[in-house]
């Protein structure tokens, strides 16, 4: 690109195109020179008939050269008028970037890469630039010192007491009645209800009944373990499968019999032994067990 020097310094392109034509002038004026000194030599070839080749051939090279000269003098010219053109042009172009110069800036995402573009009609020079990392956090500055402690505030008024009020009238004394008493199954919790009001109450309980020999049993029944937990009991009949009977008095126990057939399921806990005069059968769907450390021995 021509660049703009300034109007009349050194090497301002707008003389230098007036030198190139200068200069093409120059040459166009050698060129008519040396076409004149051909015609001379021409006529004087005319009238020396020997040299008259030679001044011929003298004549034409002269008159190519003129030609050449011609030529070269023509681009000179081309050359100075395009010069002028290009000068007028960078002399335009200065004025503007002088006047209509404009730079804008973008901030762009950090770790993004920078951008640059010019606008040649508007010269408008755009630069897109990225956020910079975060510096490093500096370091916590002292606890500046504690303040002085204020002043007490002033102690507020006590208000004046309150004038007693009137004593209200006598209430109604309450009762207290006992209502039902009855008697809850073995194992259950004791419990006292009011079936009153709050000023009249009545109280009704109930009682769980004790643990002990359970009520019922006939005659040659005695008293069977059911389980290793307490006071689960019930009579069993020892003419039954498994059970036997004593004949004649307690005390002297004479004879014991047992049936032959056990027709319902018995438990020998480990604290006891048994045993029965056999032949013994035990009937389908029932079973006896011997916990550990019993024993039941068949004779």
């Amino acid at each position: 690109m021509a660049l703009y020097r300034g109007p009349g310094g050194p090497g301002d392109a707008t003389a230098d195109a007036a030198n190139a034509a200068a200069l093409a002038l120059e040459y166009a004026t050698l060129a008519a020179d040396k076409a004149a000194a051909a015609a001379t030599s021409a006529s004087n070839a005319e009238n020396d008939s020997t040299g008259a080749v030679a001044a011929a051939a003298a004549a034409n090279a002269s008159a190519a050269a003129a030609l050449t000269s011609q030529n070269t003098a023509a681009t000179s010219a081309s050359n100075a008028a395009s010069s002028a053109s290009t000068a007028q042009a960078a002399s335009a172009a200065s004025i503007n970037l002088a006047n209509g110069f404009n730079v804008s800036t973008t901030t762009l995402s950090p770790g993004s890469s920078a951008t640059a573009s010019f606008n040649n009609s508007t010269y408008q020079l755009s630069l897109g630039l990225p956020t910079g990392a975060t510096g490093a956090t500096g370091p916590t500055g002292a606890t500046g010192p504690t303040g002085p402690t204020g002043p007490a505030g002033a102690t507020g008024a006590t208000g004046a007491t309150g004038a007693t009020g009137s004593t209200g009238a006598t209430g109604t004394a309450a009762t207290i009645a006992v209502g039902t008493t009855t008697t809850g199954s073995p194992g259950s919790s004791a419990t006292v209800t009011n079936s009153g009001t709050s000023s009249a109450a009545v109280f009704d309980f109930s009682i769980p009944a004790g643990q002990g020999v359970p009520t019922g049993g006939t005659i040659n029944q005695v008293l069977q373990k059911n389980s290793s937990t307490n006071y689960d009991t019930s009579w069993v009949t020892l003419s039954g499968g498994g059970g036997g009977q004593f004949e004649g008095s307690a005390v002297n126990k004479a004879i014991f019999w047992n049936a032959q057939s056990i027709a319902e399921n018995i438990t020998i806990v480990s604290t006891h032994n048994a045993g029965s005069i056999g032949p013994i059968t035990v009937a389908s769907g029932y079973t006896v067990t011997i916990d550990s450390g019993a024993r039941w021995v068949v004779i």
